[in-house]
């Protein structure tokens, strides 16, 4: 009796990723900084998961310190020293 595997379809679409040096470095650092013993695929998930999220909220706070930024600065809340601003911006003379 032959005991072969037999492949189980997924419901869900696969999507391929390139293993390359990049990734795999990548990858390293997270399992030396946390000691996760997730399989790459499942640690890649998972990341990609909780990045998405992270980079979600990071847009949202960006949206709302910008907000809170404009309204300070239409109730007149604090003087911007344009001019200052631009002098620490320029590139350092020659």
């Amino acid at each position: 009796m032959s005991h072969t595997a037999i492949p189980m379809p997924c419901k869900h679409p696969r999507i391929a990723v390139t293993a390359d040096p990049e990734l795999g470095e990548a990858l390293a650092r997270v399992r030396a900084a946390t000691g996760t013993r997730e399989a790459d695929a499942t640690l890649l998930r998972r990341l990609a998961v909780e990045g998405a999220e992270a980079e979600l909220e990071a847009g949202r706070n960006r949206r709302v310190a910008a907000e809170a930024l404009f309204d300070a600065m239409d109730s007149e809340q604090f003087d911007l020293d344009l001019t200052a601003v631009d002098r620490l911006n320029a590139p350092p003379a020659a």
